[in-house]
């Protein structure tokens, strides 16, 4: 018997049941894997959605950062803290954006040495001419549920959210613990 899987042979309850410790167990980790299984699903279709407007996620989220800013502007720095990314990573993105000239880099008013990242006409145009695609990809994946189950599902998420943070929270001990 194998216990090797991929995303297209996700095991059900009864195989999950041969490995892990009670039905109990099983029935939850199967609820996990058709989760992340829709979740990832979700993604791989949104991100088809942002690729056909030459976008990703990161380039987009980094686009309504600055639209959102005052006078449009952001050091890089802040962008990275916004984004939960390494500097590093959003470097690379940014001198992508620049290439693509959806951004600017402009020296900083009140440190010569720093710069700021400025959205431009260009980079405004592709976040409005996008947000529409966008709001009708959510629609049409939220589209099957009622209001009701979409509050239902705002706090079922809720709750995954603080099991993910207690989670963390117990990484954390055990990393402190070692």
């Amino acid at each position: 018997m194998t216990t090797n899987y991929d995303f297209n042979d996700r095991p059900d309850a009864a195989r999950i049941s041969l490995v892990a410790g009670s039905t109990g167990e099983a029935e939850v980790a199967e609820l996990f894997l058709n989760f992340q299984w829709a979740y990832r699903e979700m993604q791989r279709q949104y991100d088809q959605v942002l690729a056909n407007s030459g976008l990703s996620e990161s380039k987009f989220i980094i686009l309504m950062f600055l639209a959102q800013a005052p006078q449009q502007q952001l050091a890089p720095s802040v962008i990275a803290d916004k984004l939960g990314a390494t500097r590093a990573t959003v470097s690379k993105l940014l001198k992508g954006m620049v290439a693509q000239a959806w951004v600017a880099r402009v020296a900083s008013p009140t440190d010569k040495r720093s710069t700021l990242i400025q959205l431009t006409a260009a980079g405004q145009q592709t976040v409005t001419a996008f947000l529409p695609h966008n709001f009708a990809a959510v629609q049409t994946i939220m589209a099957p549920l009622s209001p009701a189950e979409i509050d239902q599902l705002n706090g079922l998420l809720q709750k995954i959210n603080q099991g993910t943070h207690n989670l963390n929270l117990e990484l954390e001990r055990n990393q402190h613990a070692k």
